[in-house]
């Protein structure tokens, strides 16, 4: 019988809830500790979920074989470099980081020590996005023309709203990176699609006047053919919509509400899809880590997305289009 997988929370804040409810449900699992540099909060999950709680990240790692880090991610270097050095794979919020050099030095030590390196972004994981993906990368659709996605929610929401009286950490831009850096799974899943970003031209605006951080955030990633566009919205006046989709030279495809269209070219009408059949992102983690293989959305895959966000950052300041080119200089 295989031992079970021991599992450790690096940060019990907000979505360490979702990963532990969703691993829970695993077999041959355990969430076998977790630690918070928050007491109070340790305490509440230490006695919530019925585990272990360690005052750091040192004390935890000798009794996990991986971690699941679920700090802000400005602070995602430090445990995920300690992980790797004591041999602990390790599954990381997104995004990976809010700088190249803490990416590349997270991704060194993984490689260095052999251990795995997944960054949590979600579309790969989603039956329709999936879908559209594999609609393009099968040929049916030719060569890209455009892939987009556009996200317009009211803000603020009562939970978000809270959020900005308490000086979260999401509402600090030196901690959260802002809105797009947060919402970075567009941009990774635009790059899946259209392969390296080349270029990134951008414009940041914010619709609310006391919001420290961006709320309406308009991107346009150019690759080697084609190109990407990424509208993200969370305003007092926006109206709650969103749309996502591919146009190629032989046909297109895009959600409509729960429906997957597709039309090609010589067709005289949309026929629709059905979703892909599509494992969670914690699954797709446990058996990379199983069977030692990299996962979809590695360290060089969160550099990517964290590159384009970055080269958005300095178009939207400097009114330019950036090539991704510049930030490794």
């Amino acid at each position: 019988m295989t031992a079970p997988l021991r599992i450790g929370i690096v940060g019990v804040g907000g979505i360490a809830g979702q990963h532990h409810q969703i691993l829970s449900r695993e077999p041959d699992v355990v969430v076998a500790g977790v630690t918070d540099i928050d007491p109070d909060r340790l305490e509440a999950r230490r006695r919530d979920w019925g585990v272990t709680a360690h005052p750091d990240v040192e004390s935890l790692l000798p009794h996990v074989d991986a971690v699941f880090i679920c700090t802000p991610p400005g602070h995602h270097r430090a445990p995920t470099v300690q992980a790797a050095a004591a041999g602990v794979h390790v599954f990381c919020e997104k995004p990976i980081a809010l700088s190249l050099p803490d990416a590349d030095a997270m991704i060194a030590a993984c490689r260095a020590a052999g251990v795995v390196l997944q960054i949590g972004t979600n579309f790969h994981f989603q039956p329709a996005y999936r879908a559209m993906w594999q609609l393009f990368h099968e040929g049916e659709l030719g060569e890209l023309a455009t892939c987009w996605m556009r996200s317009v929610h009211l803000f603020p929401t009562r939970g978000w709203d809270e959020r900005r009286r308490q000086g979260h950490w999401r509402m600090r831009p030196e901690d959260s990176g802002g809105r797009l850096f947060e919402q970075i799974h567009l941009v990774n899943w635009l790059h899946w699609v259209g392969g390296p970003v080349r270029s990134v031209y951008g414009r940041a605006l914010s619709v609310a006047e006391d919001l420290p951080v961006d709320d309406l955030d308009l991107a346009v990633l150019n690759f080697d053919r084609g190109y990407g566009l990424a509208e993200l919205a969370m305003t007092p006046t926006s109206i709650n919509e969103a749309s996502v989709g591919i146009t190629g030279t032989l046909g297109g495809v895009a959600l409509h509400g729960e429906r997957l269209l597709l039309r090609r070219r010589d067709a005289k009408e949309e026929v629709e899809v059905a979703p892909a059949a599509v494992t969670s992102r914690q699954r797709h983690f446990l058996d990379c880590v199983r069977q030692g293989r990299a996962p979809e959305t590695d360290g060089g895959d969160g550099r990517m997305s964290l590159a384009a966000c970055l080269a958005f950052m300095r178009s939207a300041r400097d009114g330019r289009v950036v090539a991704l080119q510049e930030l490794e200089a």
